[in-house]
């Protein structure tokens, strides 16, 4: 700023307000120089730790349709109005051994061929009785072509993709023609989002199983459905039926029922289950049912989402034997509703699907839900949890215990052999767990405790080394003062114990406390070891016996890893300032 500037009426101060605002970059530089670089280090740290946390709480949240696709986040649904409708296809994945540029050059070359040959067949006829007036042929076609190169590119030979573009198209076409007729059709079905209503069984308690409908195998017997109210209809799709509705004009729920003869001989009290089988068409509507059969009348207690673009079967059941196992609960509760109102004799019966709508913010709750529900369950989730806190509850009042007893002795108290007993004790912290886990099978299995949970909670009240080091180096911190007003007090050492040094080390009993907890809490290898009875399965083998029963479904099993690890995290940040306070707690000074 010049000086004529400066001598102007409110020069000064300007110049004043801007010399901050000038030297503001240069701190900031000075800032990211000296401390900024260290921050960065810092957050960059926490993300690596966070990120199997935050992929499993992601997988958590998506479907296994959604498992192969690249993307890290789970997709979240949106409201559907009307179906049937287009289901977007993502672009075809790279193949391998192609270049990016080459892919991009290639691509649109082979989406145009698909279409061509898509076009060639709807002018023909074919493919129309997959469509209906809520379908946009050419939006149809579009997602039918991506998903024809997606898993035709999949199969072509590799040295083709950097050569010329005619081998690549003939060698596109020739695979293409193979099979046209049945990866035409595939292409069409799957890509147009639908709810077919497939086939009605009945299964008895004398394990009699009558069906209606497709691939029927079983006793037959007649039913009939149709539309009782709401904004929607029937279309006949062989042996199937076509809901068509449209939630977009008026969002009430479509009831759709089926009239149907009970098979001679069962009665309502005879019922066991009963399967709606159904596609699915991925829209994240809900479903309820009644049932009315005889003089009783039930409605299901859980909703069902129309979760993936697949066949489903879903399964009511009135209360049973098989609520009292332990069984994963994949049917759909009924619950007494009254009594029948509408007369009809007790050979006809009357199923009520209450299809309805979702909108974006229930549709995404839904997905959301979904997989910890089915968590919840496949096993008997509160069973392991009550088995799991019982555990930890017991380790923690023993771990607490030993440890400032035993190290009371070793810190205070002067006893011949206190030094070569403590060198001892720290020496044990040397073992690995393997060395001592067969010793230790056989000690617990003498005394009679294999498969109950006394051998993962008893040693921890004859204390573990390290616990009681680290309470031993806080007791020798405390003044000898303390414990000389306590002996004229007329306190004896059990006193002393109580009164005087646990009040003491609050700080070091809390980090024991919490790590205890998670160690118990977490533990694996002593359960599946010494436990075979599910019903005392903690909560850390219940959910390995989930991944057992269930196969490959992983996405119920991270919501299943979900609900395990978040009391954990929950219990250390809560917890962080005891123990980190007691890990570096000097004691008082003298």
């Amino acid at each position: 700023m010049s000086a004529r500037d400066a001598a102007k009426p409110g020069g000064a101060l300007l110049a004043a307000s801007s010399a901050p605002a000038l030297r503001a970059p240069g701190r900031v530089a000075r800032y990211l120089a000296t401390k900024g670089w260290v921050h960065a280090v810092l957050i960059s740290t926490m993300g690596i730790f966070l990120f199997p946390f935050l992929w499993m709480l992601s997988t958590s949240l998506k479907t296994d349709e959604e498992l192969p696709a690249a993307r890290v986040l789970p997709e979240m649904p949106r409201f559907v109005p009307v179906s049937p409708f287009v289901r977007a296809v993502d672009e075809p994945d790279r193949p391998q051994g192609m270049s990016s540029a080459r892919w991009q050059h290639v691509l649109p070359m082979l989406l145009r061929a698909a279409d061509q040959r898509l076009r060639d067949l709807q002018h023909n006829g074919a493919g129309q009785p997959w469509h209906a007036a809520t379908v946009d042929a050419a939006a149809h076609r579009e997602s039918a072509a991506r998903w024809l190169v997606g898993r035709i590119a999949a199969k072509m030979n590799r040295r083709l993709w950097e050569g010329p573009d005619a081998p690549i198209l003939a060698e596109f076409s020739r695979l293409l023609s193979a099979d046209s007729d049945r990866m035409i059709r595939d292409a069409l079905l799957e890509t147009l989002g639908r709810l077919e209503l497939l086939s009605v069984q009945i299964r008895s308690l004398s394990a009699e199983i009558f069906t209606e409908g497709q691939h029927t195998d079983r006793h037959r017997f007649a039913g009939r459905w149709s539309v009782e109210s709401g904004p929607g209809k029937l279309v006949r799709a062989g042996a199937a039926y076509r809901v068509e509705y449209d939630f977009g004009r008026q969002r009430e729920p479509v009831v759709l029922r089926y009239d149907f003869d009970v098979p001679g001989g069962v009665r309502p009290e005879d019922l066991h289950k009963l399967t709606v089988a159904l596609k699915a068409d991925d829209s994240w509507h809900h479903i309820d049912a009644t049932l009315d059969w005889g003089d009783h009348r039930w409605e299901s207690r859980r909703t069902t989402w129309l979760a993936q673009h697949r066949p489903m079967s879903i399964v009511f059941q009135p209360p049973g034997f098989d609520d009292t196992t332990d069984r994963a609960r994949t049917w759909i509760p009924l619950r007494a509703a009254g009594a029948r109102q509408d007369g009809k004799p007790v050979a006809q019966a009357t199923l009520r699907l209450i299809l309805s709508p979702s909108s974006t913010l229930l549709a995404n709750y839904g997905k959301i839900e979904r997989n910890y529900r089915r968590a919840f369950l496949s096993v008997p989730f509160w069973k392991y949890v009550a088995n799991s806190v019982l555990l930890v509850a017991l380790t923690m009042i023993g771990a607490l215990f030993s440890a400032s007893w035993v190290a009371y002795a070793f810190a205070r108290l002067s006893w011949p052999g206190r030094g070569v007993a403590f060198i001892i004790l720290l020496s044990t912290m040397m073992l690995p767990g393997q060395v001592t886990m067969i010793p230790g099978f056989m000690i617990w299995k003498t005394l009679g405790w294999y498969n109950t949970l006394h051998p993962m909670w008893v040693p921890a009240w004859f204390g573990g080394a390290f616990f009681i080091f680290l309470m031993t180096q806080h007791m020798k911190t405390i003044p000898k003062e303390l414990e000389e007003a306590a002996k004229l007090d007329g306190l004896n050492h059990v006193q002393t114990w109580w009164y005087v040094m646990l009040p003491q080390v609050k700080p070091t009993l809390a980090a024991i406390a919490i790590m205890t907890f998670m160690g118990a809490w977490n533990e694996f290898m002593g359960p599946l070891i010494y436990l075979r009875d599910q019903s005392k399965f903690p909560l850390s083998l219940g959910l390995f016996g989930m991944r057992v029963d269930q196969g490959g479904d992983w996405t119920m099993i991270m919501a299943g890893n979900m609900l395990m690890t978040l009391p954990v995290i929950v219990i250390f940040f809560l917890c962080q300032r005891y123990f980190i306070q007691g890990m570096t707690m000097t004691g008082m000074k003298g």
